[in-house]
């Protein structure tokens, strides 16, 4: 092959290649999932309802397999090499990872499962799928054109676009409560993950060490220096409530608009209307 590795080669077996993070490709994809999956998303805002629930379900078993799938294909890869299976980054307890166990809950669940998998989705989810998309870590791995770097990019651009989607068909409106119940997925996971982390240094959740983030991983070495490591998963936890936020807040802020400015057109059209009447009553 021209390039010098084939699309499913693994990252042990790539040598010579330039990392690929922010690289043009990486800059090309940034800025088409920027602006077209929100184009996507209002052309797309008026589908049925029951439409998109047959979509989640089949994107669900979708989005399982493709997990599997890398997991058997990473774990294989490691054994090839004489490493093995890996607990401390093979298992799927990553806060990525609540995108496919809230897609199952909204597809499949009922009542809260499904009110709470959606709170999820369309608010913390919005942004760690983004922070994938801008940050595609696996690129300093990868070439772009691999599977590797490839599952990366698909998968937190379907974290992005499937909340996104969620929002603009109106299929899930958002409330200030929502960040809350976005929370309790996110508590859940953590719960398990935490032993885990503590057990194989893992960083699951980058709830242990935040690996690869920028003064947030200096804070972590900080407390851990001073026993206090406990502290920074506590404190790593309650982060994503104010990063569910964000989402309620922008989409608090459009509805205000909107109503603003509805207001304002419909304000002159009733003015008009009573001057007319009271006229016509005058006469």
């Amino acid at each position: 092959m021209m390039l010098g590795y084939h699309f499913f080669d693994y990252r042990d077996n790539i040598q010579n290649f330039k990392p690929a993070f922010f690289s043009i490709p990486h800059i090309i994809f940034i800025v088409l999932a920027l602006v077209g999956t929100p184009l996507a998303c209002f052309f797309l805002r008026k589908i049925n309802h029951k439409k998109i629930d047959i979509f989640l379900k089949v994107f669900s078993i979708f989005v399982v397999v493709m997990e599997v799938t890398i997991i058997l294909w990473d774990t294989l890869n490691q054994i090839k090499l004489g490493v093995g299976f890996d607990a401390g980054t093979e298992l799927p307890l990553y806060a990525c990872s609540l995108f496919i166990y809230t897609l199952l809950g909204a597809a499949w669940g009922k009542g809260k499962i499904k009110e709470y998998s959606l709170s999820f989705l369309t608010t913390a989810g919005i942004p760690c799928g983004l922070v994938g998309i801008m940050y595609t870590s696996s690129l300093n791995n990868y070439p772009f054109w691999t599977f590797g770097a490839f599952y990366t990019m698909y998968f937190h651009l379907s974290m992005f676009a499937t909340g996104m989607f969620l929002l603009f068909t109106r299929y899930k409106k958002l409330e200030w409560i929502d960040m809350i119940r976005a929370w309790f997925p996110v508590l859940i996971l953590s719960i398990i993950a935490t032993p885990v982390n503590y057990t194989y240094g893992a960083d699951y959740m980058q709830t242990y060490s935040a690996k690869g983030v920028p003064l947030l991983s200096s804070f972590a070495s900080l407390l851990a220096s001073n026993n206090l490591r406990w502290l920074f998963t506590i404190i790593m936890t309650a982060l994503y409530i104010p990063i569910a936020a964000i989402p309620v807040c922008i989409s608090k802020l459009i509805d205000f608009i909107v109503k603003k400015v509805g207001d304002k057109k419909i304000k002159p059209e009733s003015n008009d209307a009573e001057a007319k009447q009271v006229s016509e009553t005058e006469n």
